[in-house]
């Protein structure tokens, strides 16, 4: 019957380690390279192993991967994000607003993908 009355607690340490993995293969390629497209890519990969995790363990409802979700994907990409995209010269403000917003949108799709993908099957009682 799965967990009908009981609530899991969230292990944020777990996470916050997923993130600072993450966090370290993020910046290594972010330093290696400085294109956006591989900090992004870098960054997914580590999300889809996580839902990939999060999926064959089969505990995890929508809305509890989807805050796992946005919660490591924040901590993967901060770093690289403050340390190679925003003190670049190259780019001006209407540059870095729209690859913000662009990658935000991007980011809260894929974490919503993620998530239904992750969560949970129904069970029929």
């Amino acid at each position: 019957m799965g967990n009908l009355f009981l609530r899991e607690k969230e292990s944020w340490l777990a996470w916050s380690f997923w993130g600072a993995i993450g966090a370290f293969i993020t910046l290594y390629v972010a330093m290696s390279t400085s294109k956006a497209h591989f900090i992004v890519a870098s960054s997914m990969g580590v999300l889809v192993v996580l839902t990939w995790w999060m999926q064959q363990s089969k505990r995890y409802d929508f809305g509890r991967a989807f805050k796992i979700c946005c919660y490591v994907l924040l901590l993967t990409v901060l770093p690289a994000f403050l340390v190679v995209v925003v003190p670049s010269d190259d780019l001006n403000r209407f540059d870095l607003i729209f690859q913000s917003a662009t990658f935000l949108t991007l980011s809260l799709f894929v974490c919503l993908l993620c998530s239904w993908i992750a969560r949970r099957p129904k069970q029929y009682y």
